[in-house]
């Protein structure tokens, strides 16, 4: 059980299984689809020119907050708005609220909760806000990072008396301190309490109801418009329908790729759209929360086993530090930090990259499948992840059939030569990149990227392999532009009144690439909602 539990929180994944239930997709992965979007989207991705059309509802609900998208933020900012005296009405386009990417990821980080407390290892904000405002180097909105992180106990804890049961992980990559609290419970068990909640204080929820439009008077925010027939009136609007995983157009126009989607496809961009047709701006910071299992193929359709082992297992290479190239054969980073954040620097490289190639030789491929990654690199005590990593070795059981299976499916070769295999991808510099590689082997010392040399292993043994993989995540992070106070600004960056974005639909919170202490997708997005709460109800 402790190997499970400690691959779960490396992962970061729990009820995948039961957001495909709840989509209806027998445990297939959801694919990018905009069905149901509010109105056809431009070649960009974005709203018509024109503006989203305006229908007048055969029905309408009064209330003091209409809150889009019932995810982290959603739900935050209506159990505590709620609670607070004010009347919610929480728009949400899947039959229930565990649906969302909330339902299914592993847990957020957070700080100064009471369970860091009982185990005598309290983050405080200075800390985490230093750490993480370091990481962005200025990218992000600071004061907003600050304000959603002193937000980020109080969700903890306000889940934790609900009775949602979580534990503190430990510091898997190595970041300096211990912010992730991983959910032991899964889909219904942790959003069904937070909306009995809600509920309980006066909350309404409009299931299987898609937001489609700002409703806008004199240049305020002041409902909002469902393909249900419902205008939700209301003196403040909070959008946060989780990104634009689902949505292939506006990943091409914003990450220049598309993204396989691991997470909810319903978060297809529509909330973003709303904002920016009620006259919101973009922001500049456009990521993704990476895939930390390995990768996936343009082959693949379900990525992952019920105990999320890889359905194919040589997807997991790209977890494991080895020979990288790009779509030319170039090698473009050192695959150590892949290897040690393969979440954050892993995700953003991959995306980059567009599409990418791990090489081996057949020692390094035996290896894997026999010894394990980790002992074959000698348990490197700095790769602090590597022991975790080992999750994914192939198994010889396994091998075989998958790696046919995989050269049948067009994302791998196995050669006799490097030619042959630079041949087989179009990779014009391979055989150079790999000579040179060999040489720092020999060296022990990575003269390009300066990778650790436990990583550097020589591809010189036949038979050769490639794998190719192309990018995947669990959610986009990165949207329209906000200030300090999650008021959404115009292109002149003055706050829209009465208007409000949390969680991954903002943009000014969020780094590129992704930050390196796990957890920080959903630990902010629960942050900025209950700080979006504070802001309403001290207006």
């Amino acid at each position: 059980m402790e190997t499970s539990m400690n691959r779960r929180a490396f992962l970061g994944l729990t009820a995948f299984g039961a957001l495909a239930a709840g989509a209806g997709l027998a445990g297939c992965a959801p694919q990018p689809s905009n069905a149901g979007a509010a109105e056809p989207l431009g070649d960009t991705g974005e709203a018509p020119a024109e503006g989203i059309k305006r229908k007048e509802g055969s029905e309408t609900k009064q209330c003091d907050v209409a809150i889009v998208g019932a995810g982290a933020a959603g739900l935050m900012a209506a159990m505590n708005l709620a609670r607070g005296g004010k009347k919610v009405v929480v728009i949400e386009a899947g039959p229930s609220a565990a649906i969302s990417n909330f339902s299914m990821c592993g847990g957020p980080t957070a700080c100064e909760t009471k369970l860091q407390a009982q185990e005598n290892a309290t983050v405080p904000l200075d800390q985490i806000f230093t750490y993480m405002n370091d990481f962005s180097r200025g990218s992000v909105n600071s004061a907003l990072l600050r304000n959603c992180l002193a937000h980020t106990g109080g969700a903890i804890d306000a889940m934790l008396d609900l009775g949602i049961e979580m534990e503190l992980i430990p510091d898997t990559y190595g970041v300096g301190f211990r912010g992730r609290h991983y959910f032991m419970e899964d889909g219904e068990g942790r959003t069904a309490p937070i909306v009995a909640d809600i509920e309980a204080n006066g909350g309404e929820f409009l299931y299987n109801t898609r937001g489609e439009k700002v409703i806008m008077e004199d240049g305020k925010a002041v409902g909002v418009q469902t393909d249900a027939g419902i205008d939700v009136m209301a003196p403040a609007v909070v959008v946060c329908t989780g990104g634009f995983g689902g949505n292939e157009e506006m990943q091409i126009e914003k990450l220049n790729t598309t993204v396989f989607p691991l997470g909810s496809t319903i978060s297809d961009g529509t909330g973003i759209n709303m904002v920016l047709d009620a006259g919101g701006a973009w922001d500049r910071n456009f990521a993704v929360l990476g895939n930390e299992c390995g990768a996936v193929s343009k082959a693949t359709t379900n990525p992952f086993t019920e105990d999320w082992h890889n359905t194919n297992e040589h997807l997991g290479y790209w977890l494991f530090g080895g020979l990288y190239t790009d779509p030319v054969g170039e090698r473009f980073i050192s695959e150590g930090k892949i290897a040690q954040f393969p979440l954050a620097v892993g995700g953003e490289a991959l995306l980059r990259a567009g599409k990418a190639y791990v090489i081996m030789d057949d020692d390094y491929y035996q290896a894997v499948q026999n010894e394990g990654i980790y002992a074959y690199l000698g348990e490197p005590e700095a790769w602090i992840a590597g022991p975790e990593a080992g999750y994914y070795n192939v198994t010889p059981e396994n091998g075989e059939a998958h790696l046919q299976e995989a050269i049948e499916q067009g994302w791998a070769v196995k050669a006799d030569s490097i030619a042959e295999i630079a041949e087989a991808f179009d990779l014009p510099a391979l055989e150079k990149t790999v000579e040179a590689y060999n040489g720092y082997c020999e060296k022990g010392v990575d003269e390009e990227y300066g990778k650790e040399a436990h990583f550097l292993k020589a591809v010189k043994t036949p038979p050769f392999y490639a794998f190719e993989y192309v990018p995947s995540c669990w959610s986009t992070n990165g949207g329209v532009k906000v200030d300090s106070h999650l008021r959404a600004v115009d292109k002149d960056n003055k706050a829209i009144p009465g208007l409000y974005v949390a969680g991954v639909d903002q943009g000014s919170v969020y780094s590129v690439p992704y930050y390196t202490n796990e957890g920080s997708s959903v630990g902010l997005a629960l942050g900025s909602g209950a700080y979006v709460a504070d802001e309403i109800l001290n207006a």
